[in-house]
């Protein structure tokens, strides 16, 4: 039987954002019943990446699959960085080099810690937000196009495959609300987390990355 684990924030931990509708653990939990698998939901809504280290620790003993998505609360962190002067673009170019610096070192942290655990691992990358301001949009997924090329680099490193959030977030339905993850966005989560379980070779330790849509 397979025990499916998710750990990270609130883009699996998303209950308080869809308002009493199915949640992502919810769907998860409903699409594998008939298997008869399991679900553990372990994420917090808020967390960073330092607390995958808490959560870690409550993973049930026959956890067979970690999922991670982390890093958009570490993200939202460094927004203020949005506003800062700069006199050139080489100048702004520095100050984004240094975020990424920082998100490399506590990501790369991160997993090693999970891929200690010798359970098979698949991360995610930070899906862009949907705000109605085109000039913070398009700073924020400038911003994030380096934390997520973290994310991929650092798996790859690891052969651990990658769920692509960024390219099946594709849908303003998608979205609860401008930065967290609606009933239609939770579904396309979930389908993919069951794809994954169903057909990458984990034991080939490889990195595949994951983007499929829903038809």
């Amino acid at each position: 039987m397979q025990h499916l684990v998710l750990l990270g924030d609130s883009i699996f931990d998303n209950g308080v954002y869809v308002r009493g509708k199915s949640s992502v653990i919810d769907q998860l939990q409903s699409k594998i019943k008939d298997q008869g698998w399991k679900a553990t939901l372990l994420a917090v809504d808020g967390n960073v990446l330092s607390h995958i280290t808490q959560q870690i620790t409550r993973i049930p003993k026959d956890a067979t699959h970690l999922f991670v998505s982390i890093g958009g609360n570490n993200a939202l962190s460094y927004m203020h960085h949005l506003n800062e002067r700069v006199t050139t673009v080489g100048q702004a170019l520095l100050v984004l080099s240094k975020i990424k610096k920082q998100f490399e070192k506590d990501y790369r942290h991160m997993l090693s810690e999970l891929k200690a655990l010798k359970i098979p691992v698949t991360t995610c990358t930070i899906y862009n937000p949907c705000f109605p301001e085109s000039g913070e949009q398009i700073s924020c997924e400038t911003g994030l196009s380096a934390l997520n090329d973290v994310i991929v680099t650092e798996s790859s490193k690891l052969g651990i495959p990658v769920i692509d959030l960024k390219t099946i977030f594709n849908d303003r339905n998608d979205y609860a609300n401008a930065i967290e993850p609606g009933v239609q966005g939770g579904a396309k989560i979930v389908e993919n987390i069951v794809y994954v379980v169903n057909h990458h070779r984990f034991d080939e330790n490889i990195c595949s990355i994951y983007a499929k849509t829903i038809s």
